[in-house]
Formats: C-alpha cells, sequence, structure tokens
C-alpha cells in the first residue's frame, strides 16, 4: 500500500468523497469479533491510512486502545508518535514498546521491533482512521456542537439529557481540536446510541476539517462572538468558520437527512441560513428569543438568587407536532443558561427525543467546573468561571454576578487572542461592569493595565495572584465585619491561571 498523506489537509469535500470509497469496500470483518475486549487490527488501520506496514509481522496484529503518551499508555495499545513544533514522538517509541506497545503509527523511516504503520503525517492519519471508525459504528445519533462561548456547558448539557435515554459518548474535557476529535470518535462502541461531539477551532477551516472526521447526524452552532480573533481576523471569520460545521451534514449514504441547529440572536444568523441553503440542508432548528425561533424563550427570571435558581418558558413551535409551553427551573446561574437550555432542546427534539425525555436532563444540570460553580463564603458567593474568558462570556458572567442580592466584585485575568483590540476590548469590559453596578474591579495580566482608569474608584491592576487574592481576602473581611453581602465572579483565560485566586482564597478562609 502507498503512501498517500499530504501535509495540508484535504478539503472537507475530498475527505468525505475518499472516505466513502473506502466504506464501499469494507464489510463486517471490519468489526472486532472479542465480545468483551474491543480491538482493530493492524490492516484496518493500514487500509484506512493509506499506510505502509513496516517491522515484523508473523502473525495477525491486534491493538485495543490507542495512545499518544507513553505515560499513559496501556498494555496492547497502539502508539502513535505525534510530531509537534517542540516535541516528537519517535523518541519515545523504545519506551512505547516498554510499556507494553503492540504495533506503531510512524512518519519517519525507522526500524521497529514490533508491527507498524507508516505514513506521511502520523495527526492526519489519526483523523483518517477515526473518522473510518466512526462510519463502522451503528451509533443512532452522532451530534456536532461548536460556538464561541458555552461549547462545553452545552455539551455537558447535552449528556445529562441524553444519558438519561440510552447509552452516551461524550468528549471529555476539552478534547475538542483536530487532535482531540479523533481520539474521541475512537471511543465510539457498539453499545453507544448518541455521540456528543465538541468542535473548537482557532483558525479558519478547523471545524471543516472536523465535521468532516465526525459526519455529525446533527450540528449545532450555539452562538459566535469576538473570541479567538486572532486566528480569525474578524467576527465575519469567526461566524464563517463556525458555519463550517454544516459541511459534515448529510454526507453518509443511506441516513436521514441531517438537522443543523442556529441561534437566531447570535450575530452571523442570516449568514448560516444562507450557507445552509447553499449546502442544501433543509432540516433546520432555530432557537432564541426571536419570534421565528421553533424553541423560543421568554419570561426569564432569577426566582431564588440565593440558591442560583433561574426560571423561564420555553415555546415549541413548528417542529411538526402540536405546539406546547413549558416552564423550566434550572439550578445554575445566568440568561446564558437558558440559552443552552434552548439549544439543547431543539438537539434533542432533532433526535426524536419527547420533552418528557428532555425535561429530566434540563431540571438537574448543575454547572460544570470552573464554570460559574458558586462556593459560599462569609460575605456571601464565591463564583468559579475561571476556566476560560471572551468578551461575551465576561459581560454574561458579570450578568450573573449582579444578578445574585448584595455587593458585587469582578477578579478578571487577561483575555486572550482577541487581537489588536484587546486594549478596547478590556477597556469596554471595564465599563460594562461599572454600568452594571459592580463595586470592586481587581484586574491581572498585561492586557488589564488600563482598565481601572476607565472603571474609576474602587479598582487596581495587580503585578500577581498573590497580590491580588490578598487585596480580595481585605475587602472580603472587611464587608464581613460590616455584616455586608459581597459577591466575587473570578474568570479569565486560560493563560491568566485565575483559579490560582480561587485556591488561594478558599485556603486562607477555611484555614
Amino acid at each position: 500500500m502507498s503512501v498517500k498523506n499530504t501535509q495540508n489537509l484535504e478539503s472537507a469535500e475530498q475527505q468525505v468523497a475518499r472516505l466513502q470509497t473506502q466504506i464501499s469496500h469494507s464489510d463486517d470483518d471490519h468489526l472486532p469479533k472479542e465480545p468483551n475486549m474491543f480491538s482493530w487490527t493492524l490492516e484496518q488501520l493500514c487500509e484506512s491510512t493509506d499506510g505502509d506496514i513496516i517491522g515484523p509481522i508473523s502473525e495477525r496484529v491486534e491493538f485495543t486502545s490507542i495512545s499518544t503518551d507513553t505515560r499513559t499508555l496501556e498494555p496492547g495499545a497502539l502508539y502513535i508518535a505525534i510530531k509537534g513544533e517542540q516535541f516528537d514522538g519517535h523518541a519515545f517509541i523504545d519506551e512505547a514498546i516498554k510499556q507494553g506497545a503492540v504495533a506503531a503509527l510512524v512518519s519517519e523511516d525507522v526500524e521497529l521491533i514490533i508491527p507498524g504503520v507508516q505514513v506521511n503525517d502520523t495527526r492526519i492519519a489519526l483523523g483518517e482512521f477515526a473518522r473510518w471508525h466512526r462510519m463502522q459504528m451503528p451509533v443512532k445519533t452522532l451530534i456536532a456542537v461548536t460556538g464561541s462561548n458555552g461549547k462545553t456547558t452545552t455539551k455537558s448539557l447535552l449528556e445529562n439529557i441524553f444519558a438519561k435515554v440510552g447509552n452516551t459518548l461524550a468528549t471529555v474535557g476539552n478534547l475538542n481540536n483536530d487532535f482531540g476529535v479523533p481520539r474521541t470518535l475512537l471511543n465510539l462502541r457498539p453499545e453507544h446510541e448518541f455521540a456528543i461531539i465538541e468542535m473548537g477551532a482557532n483558525h479558519k477551516h478547523e471545524i471543516a476539517y472536523l465535521t468532516a472526521l465526525a459526519l455529525p447526524d446533527i450540528a449545532m452552532i450555539n452562538n459566535a462572538s469576538g473570541a479567538h480573533l486572532e486566528g480569525f481576523g474578524s467576527l465575519q471569520g469567526v461566524i464563517d468558520t463556525k458555519g463550517e460545521i454544516f459541511q459534515g451534514l448529510n454526507k453518509v449514504a443511506g441516513r436521514q437527512a441531517g438537522t443543523a441547529i442556529i441561534n437566531t440572536d447570535s450575530p452571523g444568523y442570516k449568514d448560516w441560513l444562507n450557507e445552509l441553503d447553499r449546502l442544501g440542508v433543509q432540516n433546520i432548528i432555530r432557537f432564541g428569543t426571536r419570534d421565528d425561533a421553533q424553541v423560543r424563550i421568554s419570561e426569564f427570571k432569577v426566582v431564588d438568587a440565593e440558591n442560583s435558581t433561574i426560571q423561564f418558558t420555553l415555546r415549541l413551535s413548528g417542529l411538526g407536532f402540536e405546539e406546547s409551553s413549558h416552564q423550566v427551573e434550572m439550578p445554575v446561574l445566568g440568561f446564558h443558561n437558558a440559552m443552552n437550555a434552548a439549544s439543547c432542546t431543539a438537539v434533542a427534539l432533532a433526535a426524536g427525543l419527547s420533552w418528557n425525555q428532555i425535561e429530566p436532563g434540563l431540571v438537574s444540570f448543575t454547572g460544570v467546573s470552573g464554570r460559574l460553580q458558586k462556593t459560599r463564603i462569609s460575605s456571601g458567593w464565591l463564583i468559579d468561571d475561571s476556566y476560560n474568558a471572551n468578551p461575551e462570556s465576561v459581560k454574561a458572567g458579570i450578568d450573573a454576578l449582579t444578578s445574585l442580592p448584595g455587593l458585587a466584585t469582578l477578579c478578571l485575568g487577561a483575555m486572550a487572542e482577541i487581537g489588536e483590540t484587546s486594549e478596547t476590548v478590556h477597556q469596554e469590559i471595564a465599563e460594562y461592569a461599572k454600568n452594571k453596578g459592580v463595586l470592586n474591579l481587581y484586574v491581572y495580566g498585561e492586557a488589564t493595565k488600563t482598565m481601572p482608569k476607565i472603571f474609576g474608584e474602587n479598582s487596581a491592576y495587580f503585578d500577581s495572584h498573590d497580590l491580588l487574592a490578598e487585596a480580595l481576602l481585605t475587602t472580603l473581611k472587611n464587608c464581613a465585619s460590616e455584616q455586608q453581602t459581597m459577591n466575587v465572579l473570578v474568570k479569565g483565560s486560560r493563560s491568566a491561571k485565575m483559579e490560582r485566586v480561587i485556591q488561594q482564597v478558599l485556603e486562607k478562609i477555611r484555614a
């Protein structure tokens, strides 16, 4: 078998066409026969990646897992030697063998004492193998999720809904890129009825590649905003890239037509409608607050701020069944979580679930770690939203913070990847916080330095997490002594590591 991989990613259409050709020549023999131990053969890996078999082969070679890290490799695994900018997995092949690897996927001319497959690019080959595997699995519905804000929360809420109905696979952590999505797809097993695949991107064409691997039955865009602008150049670049997710719909022969889920309230709404028309995707469910939303939110309110309970109405109409309205209460903060509930309801309806199957997953959802998670402190609530940040998610966090009774303090770490407008955007957030009634603004990170000048009194920039945490503890101590209620939101991009502030404050409070 010749090596045909290229360094450049193929277009989604080329990838799908080649996959269909490969699958047309496959049969039931490609499925593992061992009932208790899932496995693949080296021949399947070779065929799906157009690679060359190398190394010693004296009998049928099977592997039961894949690994790119010798530290977590399990015996019986295929070791994939990934090359990055600052590392080369080929240097660890010997260690992988010591740990129990039974085969290797490589891109260099190496001498192996175990069987292997050689390709031009192991990362692309990983995607090809994952796509092939996805097509062998009898999953009933595969759902792809993307958006600028709330992807992981939405994915987790969908998992909470679907896991109550059938065996469900969902992306773990933030494995949502061209490395993580293939690894998630390779976790599909014959018993899975549903799969929820989160897709992220920091540059154009990345989601086109991911959706060509996953070939979803349902594709949803939660929203688009000015996140990762360095990789996209503009909000329009974000909108176009998120819209790439629909290119994977209607690509699996013999399946019912796929469904697109879009947000009527988001920038890009009309662009996505135009793209769906261009692609010939006719099944569309819209969610949001506008009248043309088939899953429409209304009457939102915080009914129990002390226990973080929101209430809203979801009106379902134009979906081929009798119009209905449902009042929903969820133990989470923020209007954006009502939007997440609407988007997940739209997805679940597209997958054929009834309202009675959807509601239990909504009302039992308590959020995701690092995303608006509340901890009771002496003065009020400490809200951990430190996992990540962009302008829209910061505003949503501020809205949630100021919806609680009492005074409000915002501790913000610098937002990353927002391009040349970074200083202006941070200043706009300072103004937004002030206008929303935030009393104190404490900031960290180079990009935040000008925010205190915009915010005015009760605002300060800090050179370290330690100093910020110390100032916050002093504020909380003063509020407690004066019997004032003070709620605190801690937020920032991953690079800001604002969870360190959370840790220090909780350690001192509990000491």
